[in-house]
């Protein structure tokens, strides 16, 4: 999915029919909501072991579509800085997964039920609503100013700071 997603979304980008904001949005929320959705069938449908492994391949699959949404997204806002952004958001993704291991364990703490598991995948349902919503309200696909460092003279006309890159149009093309 990451490679089919990225083809397309480099194909809309390239046509012009969509703005860098609109492409990553809506791969981002295709990516996100539709694992969101089938957590739904999962809780509902998850007592069938073939309906829990096509609802986790699937999840996983259509996940993939990231890749084109908020996994670029760095180096469409500050390619510049797109390793720190990346780093810190890897940071954040991972301290989650620490954290959602800590709150299924405290759910199915000797008590490793269906019903129990059900309240696990009830709180994914709202993790990736939620996510996918933020991301909507205020998620960009546009250069941030703060992405260009500028020469500027500090210290009686010593030059503190040097842009990476020294034409904004290499870092696009």
């Amino acid at each position: 999915m990451a490679i089919i997603a990225s083809y397309f979304a480099d194909r809309l980008l390239r046509s012009g029919r969509l703005s860098v904001t609109v492409t990553r949005k809506a791969f981002t929320t295709f990516a996100i909501l539709t694992p969101a959705f089938l957590m739904v069938i999962q809780a509902f449908c998850g007592e069938d072991a073939v309906v829990t492994v096509v609802v986790f391949t699937a999840s996983l699959f259509f996940n993939g579509a990231v890749t084109a949404g908020y996994l670029s997204n760095g180096l469409d806002i500050a390619p510049n800085f797109s390793g720190t952004i990346f780093g810190m958001a890897n940071t954040l993704s991972s301290f989650g997964g620490w954290l959602s291991t800590k709150i299924v364990a405290i759910l199915t703490n000797e008590q490793q039920t269906f019903a129990q598991w059900r309240y696990v995948f009830w709180i994914l349902v709202g993790t990736y609503a939620a996510g996918a919503l933020v991301y909507l309200l205020l998620g960009s696909g546009e250069l941030q100013r703060w992405n260009s460092v500028e020469e500027e003279a500090v210290n009686g006309g010593s030059k503190e700071m040097q842009p990476l890159k020294k034409d904004e149009k290499e870092v696009l093309a």
